[in-house]
């Protein structure tokens, strides 16, 4: 008579979409089996929040679940859907090398740093890289840019556009041609939002109404923080932290149904180091810090900028230094 094999030595990974219960602990992969959740597209059906009560995880464990789910989905659009097409360039090499070739698509990138750093800075060249020719890294396609803070730097942005001939050069005359000839502006979808409500809003209804009719693959949100500052009192973290993961589990869905880039902005606040005196870190605590796939914080001396590394799947915490320019971040 055959023996079934327990939850830890099951292997169910054998079709494409399928977990691989051996990653998680036994109390996870019992709870998985016993609700039947074994498919990523099963599991992506629901936001964390529904999916810890409906399976009675802890929300450590549930995160987990979803990342793996994540990347799995990411993992089949990447290797069924767009092979050749999944790392956009930052328009720097030094900063391309730095992580490990560019931009990766799915998931959520952070940029962190105090004010004047150069986080819009950098957010409006990937605005612009993302429409290149895909000979240049790029993805011939537009933008949705939400902005939270100040009003979108328009007349910088336009100063960026009139470069680019300069900042980039191609082989080809076609691709040539048609670096000189994209409507840059009017590829960037511009938002203003001012409250946790209508980024919701917004991210739920709007943009998914927007991914079905124009060739999007970037999201900029400058900045994540902003909305996030001043809505909440002290009692009311819970409820911050709900509202946090139900963007970010939302924007993580969004970026590997569409095959997208997404870019968040972060602020900075202080924080006691271990070897004493205040140290600057990302702000929105460990709930939002655990949902971001890759961190990047940039950093501002008297004269000289930095970008470094904080963590990220595809390359080590590394620093190196930039400049903004003209043309953009060079």
């Amino acid at each position: 008579m055959h023996t079934p094999a327990t939850a830890g030595e099951m292997n169910l990974s054998s079709a494409d979409d399928d977990l691989d219960l051996n990653v998680f602990d036994p109390y996870t992969q019992a709870a998985l089996l016993r609700g039947g959740f074994l498919s990523s597209k099963n599991i992506l059906k629901y936001t964390e929040a529904e999916f810890r009560k409906k399976v009675k995880l802890t929300v450590v464990a549930t995160h987990r679940v979803f990342i793996a789910a994540a990347n799995i989905s990411a993992s089949n659009v990447k290797c069924h859907q767009e092979p050749n097409n999944h790392i956009l360039t930052t328009g720097c090499k030094q900063i391309d090398k730095l992580l490990g070739g560019g931009l990766f698509k799915y998931g959520i990138t952070e940029i962190s740093g105090e004010s004047g750093c150069g986080k819009t800075q950098f957010c409006l060249q990937i605005a612009l890289t993302v429409q290149l020719p895909l000979s240049l890294k790029g993805a011939k396609s537009g933008a949705a840019y939400i902005c939270t803070e100040d009003r979108f730097p328009s007349s910088r942005i336009q100063q960026m556009i009139s470069n680019i001939r300069f900042k980039y050069q191609c082989d080809s005359k076609i691709d040539m041609n048609e670096l000189c000839q994209t409507d840059y502006g009017d590829n960037i979808l511009i938002s203003h939002i001012a409250t946790v409500e209508d980024l919701k809003k917004c991210i739920h209804e709007m943009l998914p109404r927007v991914l079905l009719h124009r060739p999007i693959k970037l999201i900029v949100i400058d900045s994540i923080t902003a909305v996030f500052r001043g809505e909440y009192t002290p009692s009311e973290v819970p409820r911050r932290s709900r509202d946090l993961r139900d963007i970010a589990v939302f924007l993580h869905k969004l970026s590997v149904e569409h095959g997208l880039w997404i870019i968040c902005v972060n602020q900075v606040t202080s924080s006691i180091s271990d070897i004493g005196g205040n140290k600057l870190v990302p702000s929105l605590g460990l709930a939002w810090a655990n949902l971001v796939t890759t961190r990047l914080m940039m950093s501002k001396t008297h004269s000289s900028r930095y970008i470094e590394v904080m963590f990220s799947p595809h390359t080590a915490p590394t620093t190196i230094p930039f400049r903004v320019t003209e043309q953009g971040i060079v």
